[in-house]
């Protein structure tokens, strides 16, 4: 195999991509801040002309794109995709499809002697905070404690990726990136009060909360919807439990 053939040809393909985003960018079809907002959610630039393609014809939801474009990533990089070339999804539903088809299909069997590998940073009456060390402890977890998302025919998961069946994104983040996850689960009534005066529209989807703290300090958080929570708001809600 040519490597150096093969690198000059990738850094092409991403740099025809990006071109073709800021092409819709200078047709009006895309305004400024839509490509950053793309840029930053993007894990490759070799996506960018894609999810261009794709906001402009849908507009699906910020945090599902997210979200899925990252999944697939994971597992593209795995060899898990059967879809090899992001260009032939048509639609968002098309990629989404693959990805859930994927998570369903349960790559990598659970060990129960991993299951409770996880920490438990606080069990009162008002908070429950625990902190997984394994995929399979994230995934019990999931499906235990942080169970919040109603599912088709009854009962609950979690819609957070780190608790899916397959355990690339828990182990991704946890052992390759060095992101350490703290899973929270507001008990209190009066808590939950407080999170009805502070955040009004949505207070309820954060009975759950996952941070994400980076190795540098930075600290991301996703509701029990799996919405990403701004970083003005992540200061709030962690004065508010008292952290």
């Amino acid at each position: 195999m040519n490597l150096k053939k093969l690198f000059k040809e990738n850094k092409q393909y991403i740099s025809e991509t990006l071109k073709q985003a800021k092409m819709y960018v200078k047709q009006g079809k895309l305004s400024p801040e839509d490509l950053n907002t793309l840029i930053e959610l993007s894990p490759d630039p070799k996506y960018l002309g894609w999810l261009a393609k794709i906001w402009i014809a849908e507009r699906p939801d910020i945090d599902d794109l997210r979200n899925n474009i990252e999944e697939y990533d994971v597992f593209a990089k795995r060899g898990k995709v059967l879809t090899k070339d992001i260009n032939q999804f048509k639609t968002f539903k098309d990629l989404y499809n693959e990805v859930d088809q994927i998570n369903k299909s349960g790559a990598g069997v659970s060990s129960k002697s991993l299951e409770n590998e996880y920490d438990v940073i606080k069990d009162d009456n008002d908070l429950y905070i625990a902190s997984p060390r394994t995929h399979e402890a994230s995934r019990k977890l999931g499906l235990s404690k942080f169970s919040f998302r109603d599912c088709e025919g009854g009962g609950k998961d979690s819609a957070w990726c780190t608790t899916y069946k397959a355990p690339d994104h828990f182990n991704n983040y946890y052992y390759k990136n060095g992101v350490t996850f703290y899973y929270i689960r507001v008990l209190s009534e009066d808590i939950m009060n407080k999170l009805q005066i502070a955040f009004p529209k949505k207070y309820k989807s954060l009975e759950v909360v996952a941070l994400a703290v980076l190795p540098d300090g930075r600290t991301d958080a996703y509701d029990g919807l799996d919405k990403q929570i701004p970083k003005a708001e992540i200061n709030k809600f962690l004065k508010i439990i008292g952290y």
